[in-house]
């Protein structure tokens, strides 16, 4: 996404940055922060997500946390950020707002914000490295779009390596219904057609999926 290059010039903003937790990664929030205070004095910081998925942002106690468990609604976080994000204008608590979040949804958000002469950054998720030098998908994939999505989406995560677990995959693969999107009835399903490709590790709630090595 693009960002914004509008500094004061004047006096100093009042900087908001709020954090789509489910889709950003704690560790990357650093280089978030050192251009957010381009804008001016970050006063707020809050992060939006289930934190019960998500304990390195429940323990930063920089940012405020608004659990919201998956089990309610994929989007109900990314409902609780749009609120606050217009409170915190109407209120006229933050004159300049930073959200972090990959997830497009956001866009009428920072459209309205600019449109209200607000300085707003977008910031997606840092990439990976070494996302670029993955495996590549075999040709005889039935989906090799979807897989290279899922595949990145796992790799952007920080658990990576341990395994994502299943019911935050649903959650970070919006769009449709999982059934739109792969003719199976669950993540879970799909995943084990492809062995080749993911590996998945334990049931129920807690089984989590890795990229296979």
């Amino acid at each position: 996404m693009g960002l914004s290059s509008l500094v004061p010039t004047a006096s100093k903003h009042r900087v908001a940055i709020l954090v789509d937790g489910d889709n950003f990664p704690r560790n990357g929030i650093d280089g978030v922060e050192t251009e957010a205070k381009r804008l001016g004095d970050v006063t707020i910081r809050r992060v939006y997500g289930d934190m019960a998925l998500h304990k390195d942002w429940a323990q930063d106690i920089a940012y405020t946390a608004t659990h919201s468990p998956t089990s309610a609604g994929k989007n109900r976080a990314d409902m609780m950020l749009v609120v606050a994000a217009m409170d915190l204008a109407h209120r006229g608590l933050a004159t300049a707002y930073v959200i972090v979040s990959d997830d497009r949804d956001f866009a009428p958000l920072v459209n309205h914000l600019r449109e209200q002469g607000y300085p707003v950054e977008w910031h997606g998720k840092p990439k990976a490295v070494g996302t670029k030098t993955s495996a590549p998908i075999p040709k005889t994939s039935a989906r090799p779009t979807l897989d290279e999505k899922l595949k990145e989406v796992i790799l952007d995560q920080p658990d990576a390596k341990e395994g994502v677990p299943l019911v935050r995959l649903g959650h970070l693969m919006k769009g449709e219904t999982v059934k739109a999107q792969t003719g199976k009835a669950t993540w879970r399903s799909y995943l084990r057609e492809r062995p080749e490709l993911f590996v998945i590790e334990g049931e129920g709630p807690s089984g989590r999926v890795r990229l296979k090595t």
